[in-house]
């Protein structure tokens, strides 16, 4: 989850949850960033990567292994393909089942954003190529899917920039119809 707040008010306010670990990268802009990742001692997880903008792990539960990756997109759009790139090449290769979820800060194309004026198609496709480059297959996802709201300049927009992806390699893993985010 991303954080927003020092480490130290983070792990105040989530010892009432009983997680068995954390781990956690410190925000590094106000009121941006961070991240904080909590798992129960059933769950052996092992932290292969950490960064700014992502953990990247081994999950093995109920006998099953595959590697996750939590993100916390680059709000500068101009760094972001930076980003895509590092998980690409930090993940390449792989043959286990790997699902990736946080917010990324950003959108595949205008049916994920609300109010403002449309975007250029070309703004989508960075984002779109790490996808495609990485095999991903979006989630499908229930409720209100326009997960941040904000207003820029005069408008109140909303987007999409939280989901929840998966890639199943070489595993008779099954991912759930729906994932809630």
């Amino acid at each position: 989850m991303e954080t927003k707040n020092s480490n130290a008010f983070v792990l105040k306010e989530l010892n009432i949850l009983n997680y068995d670990h954390i781990t956690m990268v410190p925000p590094y802009a106000r009121g941006g960033g961070g991240l904080a990742l909590l798992w129960k001692k059933e769950v052996e997880l092992k932290i292969l990567y950490q960064c700014d903008n992502f953990i990247d792990t081994e999950v093995r539960f109920q006998g099953k292994i595959f590697m996750a990756t939590f993100v916390y997109g680059e709000p500068e759009k101009a760094n972001r393909k930076e980003i895509w790139t590092a998980i690409t090449e930090r993940t390449a290769g792989r043959d286990l089942p790997w699902f990736l979820t946080g917010d990324f800060n950003e959108i595949l194309d205008n049916s994920e954003k609300r109010g403002g004026p449309p975007r250029a198609e070309s703004s989508f496709v960075d984002f779109r190529s790490f996808m495609s480059e990485c095999d991903l297959y979006d989630l499908r996802y229930s409720g209100n899917f326009l997960s941040w709201r904000g207003i820029r300049y005069k408008y109140n927009v909303k987007c999409r920039l939280d989901r929840a992806m998966a890639i199943v390699r070489g595993s008779r893993l099954t991912l759930p119809e729906e994932v809630s985010i």
